[in-house]
């Protein structure tokens, strides 16, 4: 049986947030294409001569996605790269400005499931690079950083407490061998809590998330995006942002509150999320992994 590559998340809510009905001609940006499920929808809800731009880091999601909307291709550019240098994506293509930019900062199914490295559930090589191409992977980290730069990792990105226990067990570990799978990073972490049998889901998701973080820089990358938002959306132009944890979702927050536009600015944030919108139950009923999304929104504003 064929495997979806990946279900969105807030499908219909993301679109509804991102399309500015008061604009005519769009150039959006997917930032994060995955499956395409977004931007199969946005294509769907913008006229012809609209543009869509469509990144991803990974090329097995441009690879997919491009033939998924092959159709479409005309109104559609597909860039592997990073969101961060999106200024630099969009100039590339010949637009100064855009009307609309969407992240979904998720992994996707395709990635939990076939790429090496993202899931606890799978016992692969522990790489986590998102762009293959990147020069440091899980494996560098867990292998070659010191106990207080693993603590470091461990307790920022994952929020786990006391993270140096987990750290020196690492240390332990590659005294003997080195440190090569997600099967032995799980065997470690069992082993120090002494979890046998047991194993609990949301300690082992906060060790793998920090260390997807830290490979891929991710929290630093959607600063960057953010900043660049701000420059480069046209007025009434809007960025919907999906994030998963609550790293993610405070630095967007507090992004679009210290942007919130005020009299004595001349471009800032309408945010039209004033609460942030989960999924339903309904939603997470039919896709577990929509439970921790996330999405919050806002418009561009000129005084």
């Amino acid at each position: 049986m064929k495997t979806e590559y990946h279900i969105p998340v807030l499908l219909e809510t993301m679109n509804m947030y991102l399309i500015n009905p008061k604009i005519d001609k769009h150039i959006i940006v997917d930032c994060t294409l995955g499956g395409g499920g977004y931007s199969e929808l946005i294509s769907d809800n913008i006229k012809e001569d609209s543009k869509l731009i469509c990144v991803d880091k990974d090329i097995n999601a441009i690879n997919h996605s491009s033939k998924r909307l092959e159709s479409r291709k005309a109104n559609i550019f597909f860039k592997q790269g990073n969101f961060a240098e999106i200024k630099n994506i969009v100039n590339d293509l010949g637009f100064n400005s855009i009307t609309g930019i969407v992240a979904d900062l998720g992994l996707s199914s395709y990635q939990l499931t076939h790429e090496e490295g993202f899931s606890f559930m799978n016992d692969t090589a522990i790489d986590m690079r998102a762009d293959k191409n990147s020069s440091i992977d899980a494996s560098q980290i867990l292998n070659e950083y010191k106990e207080s730069q693993l603590t470091y990792i461990f307790e920022t990105f994952g929020e786990i407490k006391k993270a140096s226990r987990l750290s020196r067990a690492i240390i332990n570990f590659r005294k003997t061998k080195k440190l090569e799978t997600t099967g032995e990073l799980v065997n470690i972490i069992q082993k120090e809590y002494d979890l046998k049998k047991s194993v609990p889901v949301k300690f082992l998701s906060k060790a793998f998330q920090a260390l997807r973080i830290a490979v891929n820089d991710e929290l630093n990358d959607l600063e960057k995006l953010l900043a660049s938002s701000l420059e480069i959306l046209s007025d009434g132009g809007r960025i919907v942002v999906v994030s998963y944890h609550s790293l993610e979702d405070r630095i967007v927050k507090n992004f679009f509150k210290n942007n919130e536009i005020k009299n004595d600015m001349a471009k800032g944030f309408k945010i039209l999320t004033k609460k942030v919108i989960m999924p339903s139950y309904e939603e997470v009923k039919r896709n577990s992994k929509a439970r921790s999304a996330k999405l919050r929104a806002a418009e561009v504003v000129l005084a």
